[in-house]
């Protein structure tokens, strides 16, 4: 299992939240994925990292961006 944790831009509130976590969530291997909307903080736990390109791809489908200082 890995663990990435990675800053979006745009979430206020809890619906924002669950978008990230559906579109997150269907990618292969993502096994879980909390949101911290306060901090902009999505951690993302699956059998295997997904890309970068795959985790920027699903959070754009839902609305959202990956900072750039990531």
């Amino acid at each position: 299992m890995s663990t990435t944790t990675l800053t979006v831009t745009g979430m206020t509130c809890g619906c924002c939240a669950g978008k990230v976590r559906s579109k997150v969530g269907d990618l292969p291997g993502v096994t879980a994925v909390d949101v911290d909307v306060d901090a902009g903080l999505v951690t993302v736990t699956a059998a295997a990292t997904p890309s970068r390109e795959a985790l920027a791809t699903a959070i754009d489908a839902a609305g959202f961006a990956l900072a750039d200082t990531e």
